[in-house]
């Protein structure tokens, strides 16, 4: 259905979806039933763990994209500052050497865990964060690619490292 470097595309940009947000710190309010909030985030060094997307787009109904994503990805990291700001780490295998070890985002998350930010690709939705654990949480996109029709569900889980 689609090429293997549209898969890699889109891992990218949900790697995005992650790595570049805006953000304010908040507190559990009532409603936010999943204990997601900024202070959760702040402190931890955060790396992707898992990812699917359903239906997939190798004809498959869930596809494990995580299993597609090179070494030198599966180490980068975030740190969220609670003043809103946040460092992604390329981590100690960097994929492009003529990159920045570092790059300095700003993050949002509203209180009933969605997260507000530019996607880096032609991904139209929306992207709710959800606390699975003490050390873990997942973020859920839904939406369409560009001129696809079929609305699609990525999930990425991320630990605490």
């Amino acid at each position: 259905m689609f090429p293997r470097q549209r898969v890699a595309l889109l891992l990218v940009a949900f790697m995005s979806v992650l790595f570049f947000t805006q953000c304010k710190k908040e507190k559990n309010k009532p409603g936010n039933e999943e204990g997601m909030n900024a202070a959760f985030l702040v402190g931890k060094k955060w790396q992707i763990k898992a990812m699917t997307i359903s239906p997939g787009l190798e004809e498959e109904e869930v596809q494990d994209l995580y299993k597609d994503l090179p070494a030198c990805t599966k180490d980068d990291y975030v740190i969220y500052n609670a003043n809103g700001t946040g460092v992604e780490d390329e981590g100690p295998t960097k994929c492009d050497g003529n990159m920045p070890q570092t790059r300095t985002f700003n993050w949002n998350l509203k209180t009933d865990g969605t997260l507000e930010q530019p996607v880096e690709d032609d991904f139209t939705g929306t992207f709710k964060a959800v606390k699975t654990s003490a050390t873990s949480f997942t973020i859920t996109g839904t939406g369409k690619f560009g001129d696809d029709t079929v609305t699609r569900t990525i999930v990425i889980t991320c630990n605490a490292i």
